[in-house]
């Protein structure tokens, strides 16, 4: 099996060309934050795909700037006007292949089109009024977490990105494909009921699937931040500072700027955050370890 990875794309100097954009006929949009994006492509399954992916967040306005995904001697090309452009140079793809490399760049584009716009690589989750994001590596936990979280009832902003307007989190639900199996036990796991007929005509799951609008966050202020630090015999949290955060949190967090511009901007959301390292026990433990964290810093002024 053929593993595709996002840190596999090249950059490019300056962007493709106009002839490209041209055969780029084949669309689909979305609004992100605020953000209305349009991707273009001369791939129809490309854009069908994309669009699937962003079905929970339907366009409602004209494209604030259009984003190009185009095929290329030896790839694909990737690009827009206000960010780099990059390349897949290893031959050609399956469409679902080129889709998840659009999709990885295509946030980074939306990001550095609006100055008060970041991310990070983190789950996040609201509960008393308190948006808290949930960081970790690939494989730290952070996705059996948030299941424990959603069946305490707090409600989800995203289960991959935390996405920040200024310090405000922002719904962000792209949904990933999942095999017939695979969906079943998650749903399962959530408590949802689906037929098979339903599984097949929704091959790809977002948390608005999983749990229902009902569980979705509105926009609140970032407040709260776990680093998942490992696993233990009981689920533990250690109260940390800015400065002991710093470093893990600048390898997944993304704005405009260089990598000064994105330290700074960290340090600047960061300062009004309670910081924690989570060291996780059982999922429904690590679950309320959080909600005991929200639930005192909703006491606070």
């Amino acid at each position: 099996m053929r593993v595709i990875r996002a840190e596999q794309l090249t950059r490019a100097a300056g962007n493709a060309n106009a002839a490209l954009q041209q055969h780029c006929v084949h669309t689909a949009s979305c609004e992100i934050a605020g953000v209305t994006m349009e991707l273009c492509t001369d791939v129809p399954d490309v854009a069908r795909l994309f669009a699937l992916r962003y079905a929970d967040h339907p366009a409602r306005n004209a494209p604030d700037f259009r984003y190009y995904v185009a095929t290329v001697r030896g790839g694909y090309a990737f690009w827009c006007a206000h960010a780099p452009t990059w390349r897949w140079t290893q031959g050609p793809l399956p469409a679902d292949a080129v889709a998840f490399l659009a999709d990885s760049v295509a946030l980074a584009a939306i990001i550095r089109y609006d100055s008060a716009l970041v991310s990070m690589q983190a789950a996040c989750v609201e509960f008393n009024g308190i948006a808290a994001a949930l960081a970790g590596n690939a494989s730290a936990g952070k996705t059996s977490t948030l299941l424990a979280c959603a069946r305490r009832g707090m409600r989800i902003y995203s289960d991959e990105r935390t996405v920040l307007r200024n310090t405000l989190a922002q719904p962000y639900l792209r949904r990933s494909s999942v095999r017939g199996a695979g969906a079943r036990l998650l749903l399962a796991e959530v408590g949802g009921e689906r037929s098979d007929d339903a599984l097949h005509a929704v091959p790809q799951l977002s948390p608005r699937v999983c749990f229902g609008a009902e569980s979705m966050a509105q926009p609140e202020q970032l407040r709260a931040l776990f680093v998942i630090v490992g696993s233990g015999y009981c689920a533990a949290l250690e109260a940390i500072d800015t400065a002991t955060v710093m470093p893990a949190i600048m390898r997944w967090f993304d704005a405009q700027g260089d990598m000064v511009d994105r330290a700074t901007r960290a340090i600047s959301i960061l300062s009004g955050v309670k910081c924690y390292k989570l060291t996780l026990g059982s999922s429904d433990e690590s679950a309320a370890a959080m909600a005991y964290a929200m639930a005192r810093i909703s006491q606070q002024p």
